[in-house]
């Protein structure tokens, strides 16, 4: 099926006329809007057809989604790249669904007893995008919103790469360079690719101490109404307060708990 919100045919000629009507803008997220769950990877040809376009502007606009990174190609198969979360972000920041979101994370804070977020990924970093802590539970690591962290070392990054293609996840690592930020960062790449298998199996990803010593975190991944993973609930708090059973058993479970109710919130 066609998308309809921007399609361009000949019902917009008119709108196209209106000198306050960008036609180059509307058939750019026409293309962003043709790809979906099932059309992850496609041919020239498909999104053209898609999209409502002949193949010319269409590839056009694919090329420069290339060149902006917000798409890539691969044996004349083009798809989206993370870097099209940024769109998101930017909506649910000025949105005002954060605010919408922030009295669940309060009650998971509590619940917990600890400080709780919500990130998306945006290539090889997570993005903070609500947050809500405990009083008097702060942590010497204070995570805000807009805050970026490296994808690889981090929970809530490892859990949501590992819901992507494994070689699109490989692609990506091959050119992150990964930083050590204590002696527990995981620095071999086999062995953060492990990390996020593991992660896939389980529906969870624990990081013990790998950005800062005493510092350890939990995350597990939030769905939209179309069942894809959008972002990542998680937890931190300090070593000495939670080990890896009590992050693995009753963290877990309250967080895909919320991570359940968060999903009928988001688009």
């Amino acid at each position: 099926m066609v998308p309809s919100t921007f399609k361009t045919s000949r019902s917009s000629d008119d709108d196209e006329a209106n000198r306050d009507f960008v036609g180059a803008f509307a058939r750019g997220l026409a293309v962003i809007e043709a790809f979906g769950p099932e059309n992850k990877g496609m041919t020239l040809s498909q999104v053209a057809e898609r999209a409502g376009l002949d193949r010319a502007v269409a590839r056009r606009l694919l090329l420069t989604l290339v060149k902006l990174g917000f798409a890539r190609v691969h044996e004349r198969r083009f798809e989206l790249t993370t870097r099209v979360l940024r769109l998101a972000y930017s909506f649910l920041s000025s949105s005002g669904l954060g605010t919408s979101l922030q009295p669940f994370l309060d009650d998971l804070a509590r619940a917990i007893g600890e400080t709780v977020s919500l990130s998306v990924l945006d290539e090889a970093e997570t993005v903070f995008i609500a947050r809500s802590d405990t009083p008097g539970r702060r942590l010497s690591y204070v995570i805000t919103t807009g805050m970026r962290l490296p994808a690889f070392s981090a929970a809530s990054g490892r859990i949501l790469l590992a819901h992507k293609p494994r070689i699109e996840v490989e692609r990506l690592l091959s050119r992150t360079r990964i930083t050590r930020h204590t002696r527990h960062t995981i620095m071999l790449k086999r062995e953060i690719m492990a990390q996020i298998a593991e992660a896939r199996v389980k529906g969870y990803c624990i990081n013990y101490e790998e950005l800062e010593d005493g510092l350890v975190s939990v995350s597990v991944p939030v769905l939209n109404r179309a069942g894809i993973v959008v972002a990542s609930l998680n937890a931190s708090t300090s070593s000495a307060r939670a080990n890896r059973e009590r992050l693995a058993g009753e963290f877990v479970s309250k967080l895909k708990a919320m991570a359940d109710e968060l999903s009928l919130m988001l688009p």
